[in-house]
This record gives C-alpha cells, structure tokens and sequence, in this order.
C-alpha cells in the first residue's frame, strides 16, 4: 500500500541527518506553536498564502531564497569542513553522505536560493517600474511560487525520509539511472525540480506578456528602465530553456520507472545527449540567473552615482546580445567529450565573444560613476564588490573557453571557484544589493547600517578566502568531490578555505542580527516619502510599502526615467505635480488555487518517489480539480472606488511635501533641461507613443502563444532525441516494420478535420450562437477521440508484437514523442469538456470567450506538432 515507503526510510542508524531532523521539526513547531499563539494564522492566510499580489510574492520569493540559503550552505560549510581534516583520513562524513551533500548543496543554491531570489525581486519591482498595478496573470503568478514551495519541501522531506541523490546537482547518467542509483534519492532531484520548473516557466510566460504587453501609457520599450530589459531578457530565456529541462528530466523519469534507453548505457542509449540537452537548459540558466542582477547593478550604479545610466542604449543592446548569445556556448562545458576540434572551437570563440556585451555593461557602470555624486550607501557596496569579483570571474571564465586549457581544467576545483566567482560575486552580491535597496520600498523602514556593513565585509572577504585557495589546488590537479585527499601541498590551502566559509558564516549571522534589530528600530529607520534613496524610476513614486493597487492613476510616461522628471520639476516648482482624474480600478481576488495546487503536488510528488500509486493518482485528480474550480470562478475581480483611491492617494501626496520643499535628507535638486513634453500623473502623452495596457483578450492571447512556444520548445527536446536515437533499434524492428501509414493518414485527417471544427465553434461563439458553438465543439471531441483511439491501437499493436519502449532507444523515443502528443490531445480533450460546460451554463462572458480563444490556439498548435511528426517520424521514418 505504501510502496517502497518503510521504516528503514528514516535514517535511525546515521546521526547527522537524524539530529538534523530532530532539530528542524523542533523549530518548525516551535514557529508553528508562536504563530497560534500570537493568533497571526487569519493574518498570514489573508494576506499571504492567498494573496495574489505580485508584491507578497516576490517577498515571499525572497524570503524563501533566504531561509534556503542558509539550509544550502549548511551544506558548503559541511563540505568545507570535511576537505579541511580529511588529509590521510575518512574525516567525519561517509563517502554516501558526502555525496548526497555535494548534490543538495549544488541543487539548493541554483534551484531554490538564486532563482527564488531573482524570481522575486522581479516580482515586486518590475509592475512597479512599469507603473502598473498587478502581472498579466496574477493567479498563475501564485501558482508559480508555491510550486517553487514544493519542490523546495519536497528536497528537504529527503532529509528526514529517504536520502537525497548522490548523482551531483546535474543528475548525469549512467550513474543517475536505476540501475547505478536504485535509491529514492534520485527521483527526489528529478520530482522536486520538474514541479518547481512548472512553476518557474509559468512564471517566465507570465513576466514575457507582462512586459510587452502591460506598461503605462508612454511606456515605450526604449523608456523602460534596465531592470526590466534585463527582466525580460531572463524570462525570454526561461521560455526557451526550461522546456528543455522539463523534457531532458521527463527521459530520465521514463528511464527510471518504465525502463526506457535515453540515457542507459545499453539497448542504444545515449547517455551523451543527456549532457547535451542538460547544458543546452543549464548555460543559458546561468545568464537567466545574471542578466536580472545586472539589471540591478544598473539601477543601483544609477541612484548612487546621481547620474542617469551611461549609455542606456548601449545596455539593451548588450543585454538582448547576450540574451541570444547564451545559446551558443553550452558545449563549452564538456570539450573533452570528442567533439572535434572544430566543434571545440566554434563553443570556444563564441564563449569569448560572449564576453564582450558583458564588458560594455562594466564600462557603462564606471562611467555613469565617473563625475557623479557616488554615496556609498549598503547597496553601492555591493555593486563595487560585484564589479571587481566579477571581472575577475569573468577573466577565469574566458580563460577556461579555450578548448586546450580546458582540458587540463576540466572538472578540477579551478572550475568550482570560477563557477562560485560568478555566482557568488554575481549572482548573491547582485541580490544581497537588491535585497538593501528594495526592502524600504516592500516594508517602510531601511535596513540597520552597523551589521549591515560588517556582513558585506564578512561576505566579500570570506569569498576570497574560500574560493581563492580552490583556483590554486584547481591548477595543482585537484579535483571536485573528493570525499578525501593524500596530497599534502592541499591541505594548507583548503584549511584557509574552510577559515573563508566561517567568514561567510560570520556574514549570514549579521544579516540575520541586521534584520532583526531593524525590525525593532523600524520607528527610527521608517520611510517617510517613498523615496529613500533619491531614486529615479517609477516604483520611488508610490508610497512604502505601496498599496495593493500601486497607482492610484497610473503615470504617463515622457522619457528614460520618468519619475526623476516628475520630482525634479515637483522640486523646482515647490509644490506637487497637479491631481489626477481618478476612476474606480478592478483588482484582483485573493485565490486559494496556488497553494492548494501546491498541496496536489507534493502528495503527487511524494507518491512519485516512493511508488504509491493511489497516492499519486488522487494528487493527480486533486490537481486537475483544483484547475477546474479556478476556471468556473464568476467573481475573479473587485473594484475600488474612486474616492477610497484618492483618499489613499492623499495620503501619499502629504508625506511628500518635505521632498518637494527640499526638506528631506538626502534629495538633491538637479536643473533639467524642460521639453516640450508634459509628465504629470493622470495625463495622456500629448505627443502619442505607447497608450498604455492591452486589453484582456489580447493580452491572454499573446500570453497562451508564449506558452505555447514553450511547448513547441519541449516537443523540440523530444524531438531531438529521436532524431539521435532513430537508428538505435539496437538489433530490434525499424520504423519501415512498425509504422502503418494508411492508419497514420487516418488519424492525420481525424485530428486535422477536428482543427477545422474548432474553428468553426471559435467562429460560432463570436456570433453567439450557442447551438453551433456546442455542436462545433461536440464534433471536435469526438474527432479527437477517433484519433487517440486510432494511436491506442498502434501503440497497442507494437506492444503485442514485443517493440515496446523497452526494446530498444529508437522504441523509447518514438513512444515518447508520439506518447507526449497523445497526452496532449487527452488534456485538451478535458478541457474542451470543461469548456462546453461552461458555455451551456455561463453563456458568452468575456473571460469564457478568452478561455475559448486559448483552447483554439491550443487545438491548432496539436495539428501543427502532429504535421511534424507524421512528416519527420512517419513519411521520413519509412521512407527508402
């Protein structure tokens, strides 16, 4: 009943992990214990587990990227500590617990500290920067973090039930295959990052149709600020990678439980193309990780050096550079593999040429400090350290792109700092600046300046003493993951390596002291005006903390950085810009969808890991139910009126007064030079330009065709591995022996015809002719059926005659490819269902009609993918 689940599963006979888990319950019930006591759980269930707006979340990102980062370097300090006594010696953590450390600590900190981090400063300050009120898709937005939650549950429920994988944080195969890992370990990895992948792609297409389709009116794609380019670069990035992930672990699955040959090293597979395809997800994540941060290195640079950015053309350009860049470098990772030296060096120049957009970013920020009025205020410190940490991981990282120094380097610890160098001195700095920066604006008061600056030390100093020593061990042949060591010229340098992690140490202890005493002195460090840092883009204009809605009347938009316009004239005339005409706004509902999604899928995920498959099918169902009532909602908005708008609004004008009358600390009048374009808040541009937020229709619409380009991307994944594994029959049968193509040509007209009824029930609805819509939709279904039965009984044929995806790599990726499209018909199918009802009983409201509008998209989009492989599988497969 409870599968592979036992009591052997708790790890009684291993006292590290058993005193771990002793002590994190006892502080979970502890947290749990004070919040009832204190009766904060209504508070906590209204205004942040159900909360959909983007401001909760990204701070419920940040914190949760926080909470792991210490659980991920609990894990580092382990490790450091190991190395540093393990001369001649076991040290004090077995091979197999060492293992599955190195693995958590690699899978924490990219997967749940960086991602989470950046993720969430995207969250709140990106629909603040474009003076908006809220993402496209708030309700997917809370889907997407607790999805993120999941997964970060499910890594740590590895502690206390089971064990974590020992197949690094990359899982590579064979060793991550069955038969090398036949522990739960493994599946923990692969189930806890493919539901937090769901989430972080949800969250990549809701940020792409954010951006380009919701700005404020003047918010022309030039006068966004930097952030947001490099916001949207990143979430363009996700789009296109992590469906490649999601297929690249999908294989893995497929080979773990149903015995399929991706990646095995027998029956044809090709455990190769699984470093491809993991690396072709896994360099431009690296950039996904980045580009935000520089992003916010510019913001920051900026404000400081109160100056505008220096050649903020010149950034976008970079950042879309590199954006498209970052896809041709992955094989740089392994040039060792045999490529050829003209593959070797192809990955090679372009991982130099890479670095040239990342330089101009560099040069921009030295000269927009150059000349300025540079206050070296926690954040600016932050962003020296990065600049000067990070050229030099920069400079280690072109060096490593030349193929030859490559293969002396490869896997040895010069390549852990160079990685650390950057994610680090990039990555962490970039976000701890944000995190200063920021956190007026999200809660109202600053941060205490005292600890502040003694963890910055801490941080940047035990940095170099921890990862510098590694550059040099690395160029004495040392490599990664050893548990143990005989070599004495080491040991001094890994000894002061681990003296630079209980620095680090020493620096997360004072981030926690600074938060908490700037908690207690938040009266003394309160934010009055909203504009702390004498700021210059649009998320300074609103209150700390903003309210729900942000804008009471969403700005107009005459140039790079609106709102230092609008406060340099404020300033110069001494009194406030004039009122705007307020209207009563809709805002989102509060959704339980999320969170309760989230629940569906631990119980899916846990039942996954530990085989209990009735455990897993009502995770399944609980799921799709869960969908089901979020679609048949009718009240999904609320609407405030216009004098509670003005009457917040006010408040917000009054605190400002002393900022406009040059009374407030810290704010520097700076004569501009006046246009003759107007800026004040509630004005249309007189002079045109971007008229502001697209309507529902088209902005689901455009956002349904970004999911739908990640699905494109993941079928691509699967195709790509059929296209490597079509002549790996492995002795069995071949595509000329299995593939039917009078019954194929069948199911093509079946599914093709049913396009075409789906059309026309699209067409119907328009014209509100519910008979027709009903009957168009009736004849899609059943259509749709014929053709899943139609492909039942291939796949039921090949079975009986032994060719299942068993038998052979070719077998594996055909019913994989052919199998993923079939499931996709029976979502839609679903779907459609749900869809029928909700017109007979609804009729033709506007959210059901743009729910129309994207299951058309969707149906089409089947009948494109099915083209392609009756085309490439099918005709091409038996043909002569």
């Amino acid at each position: 009943m409870l599968g592979k689940l036992t009591w052997s599963a708790i790890p009684f006979n291993e006292p590290i992990p058993l005193m771990t888990s002793i002590v994190v319950i006892a502080v979970i019930l502890a947290v749990l214990i004070w919040v009832t006591m204190k009766g904060y759980w209504t508070y906590l269930f209204e205004e942040w587990i159900t909360s959909v707006d983007h401001k909760r979340i990204g701070v419920m990102y940040c914190f949760l990227a926080l909470v792991m980062l210490i659980r991920g370097f609990a894990d580092a300090i382990m490790m450091r500590g190991q190395q540093a006594v393990a001369y001649h010696s076991g040290g004090y953590l077995p091979p197999d617990h060492y293992d599955q450390i190195f693995s958590a600590h690699g899978t924490i900190m990219i997967f749940f500290v960086a991602m989470p981090f950046v993720i969430g400063l995207m969250n709140f300050v990106v629909p603040l920067q474009l003076g908006v009120r809220d993402v496209a898709f708030p309700t997917f937005n809370s889907v997407s973090f607790w999805l993120t939650a999941s997964g970060v549950l499910l890594v740590n429920l590895s502690l206390f039930v089971g064990e974590f994988s020992r197949a690094g944080w990359l899982a590579y195969p064979p060793l991550s295959e069955l038969k090398f890992s036949p522990g739960v370990g493994v599946d923990y990895y692969l189930w806890a990052l493919q539901i937090s992948g769901v989430g972080t792609l949800l969250t990549g297409v809701n940020f792409v149709a954010t951006i380009l389709k919701i700005r404020a009116p003047g918010m022309t794609y030039m006068r966004m600020p930097v952030f947001c380019w490099t916001a949207l670069a990143a979430n363009l990035l996700i789009v296109a990678a992590f469906p490649i992930l999601t297929a690249t672990f999908a294989m893995l699955l497929l080979d773990r439980y149903l015995g399929f040959h991706f990646f095995t090293a027998d029956m044809g597979g090709n455990p190769m193309m699984y470093v491809n395809l993991i690396w072709a997800w896994g360099h431009p994540e690296v950039y996904i990780l980045i580009l935000p941060i520089f992003g916010v290195f510019s913001e920051v640079i900026s404000t400081f050096s109160g100056k505008p950015l220096f050649g903020y053309r010149s950034m976008v350009a970079a950042t879309m550079t590199i954006c498209i860049l970052s896809f041709l470098v992955w094989l740089h990772h392994f040039f060792t593999m045999g490529a050829g030296a003209d593959v070797n060096g192809f990955f090679g120049i372009m991982s130099m040429v890479i670095a040239v957009p990342t330089g101009v970013k560099i040069f921009n920020w030295l000269f927009t400090m150059w000349g300025g009025r540079v206050r070296f205020e926690a954040p600016m410190k932050w962003a020296i350290a990065f600049m000067i940490t990070f050229v030099i991981g920069g400079m280690t990282g072109v060096l490593l792109a030349v193929p030859p120094a490559d293969f002396v380097l490869h896997n040895s610890l010069f390549l852990v700092a160079h990685f650390h160098n950057v994610i680090i001195g990039g990555v962490l700095f970039g976000a701890f600046a944000g995190y200063n920066y920021w956190f007026p604006k999200a809660f109202g008061f600053k941060l205490e300046q005292k600890f502040g600056t003694a963890a910055f030390w801490f941080w940047v100093v035990g940095f170099y003493l921890a990862f510098f020593p590694l550059y040099v061990v690395g160029l004495q042949g040392m490599t990664r993951r050893l548990q143990h060591y005989d070599v004495a010229a080491w040991r001094p340098w890994l000894m002061v390596a681990m003296v630079g992690a209980i620095c680090i140490l020493c620096g997360i202890a004072c981030q926690v002291a600074q938060l908490l005493v700037s908690i207690r002195d938040r009266a003394s460090l309160r934010d009055r005006t909203g504009d702390p840092w004498d700021g210059r883009t649009l998320e300074w204009m609103t209150a700390s903390p903003p309210p729900h809605f942000n804008f009471a009347a969403m700005p107009d938009v005459t140039g790079e950085e609106a709102y230092w316009g609008i406060k340099q004239r404020a300033i110069a005339q001494a009194q406030m810009s004039p009122l705007p005409k307020y209207a009563a706004i809709e805002m989102p509902r509060n959704s339980l969808t999320g969170f309760v999604t989230a629940f569906f899928a631990v119980i899916t995920g846990f039942a996954m890991i530990w085989h209990i498959w009735w455990m897993g099918a009502i995770g399944i169902a609980g799921a799709f139910a869960t969908f089901v009532l979020f679609a048949w909602r009718d009240k999904v908005e609320y609407e405030l009126p216009a004098d509670e708008l003005q009457a917040i609004d006010a408040r917000r004008r009054e605190a400002r007064e002393d900022l406009v009358a040059g009374r407030e600390a810290g704010i520097h009048p700076v004569k501009i030079e006046e246009k003759e374009e107007t800026v004040g808040l509630g004005l249309r541009d007189p002079h045109g330009g971007y008229v502001g937020p697209a309507p529902k229709r088209i902005v689901t619409g455009f956002g349904f065709w970004v999911f739908l380009l990640s699905d494109f991307i993941m079928f691509s994944g699967f195709y790509a591995a059929y296209a490597v594994l079509s002549h790996a029959t492995a002795g069995g049968p071949t595509p000329e022996h299995l593939f039917d193509l009078k019954i194929v040509a069948i199911e093509t007209a079946c599914l093709l015809l049913s396009s075409f009824a789906c059309g026309m029930a699209t067409i119907a609805s328009r014209a509100r002719n519910m008979l027709w819509t009903q009957v168009s939709y009736l004849a899609t279904g059943l259509l749709g059926l014929a053709f899943l039965a139609l492909e039942v009984s291939e796949f039921a044929k090949m079975l009986g005659e032994g060719a299942g995806p068993d038998r052979s790599a070719f077998l594996s990726a055909f019913f994989t490819l052919v199998g993923c499209h079939g499931a996709h018909v029976t979502v839609g199918l679903l779907w459609l269902g749900t869809m029928m009802a909700q017109f007979f009983t609804k009729g033709f409201k506007p959210s059901i009609m743009r729910r129309g509008l994207c299951f058309g998209l969707f149906w089409h989009a089947l009948d494109i993918i099915w083209v392609g492989i009756f085309t490439n599988v099918y005709l091409l497969g038996t043909s002569p």
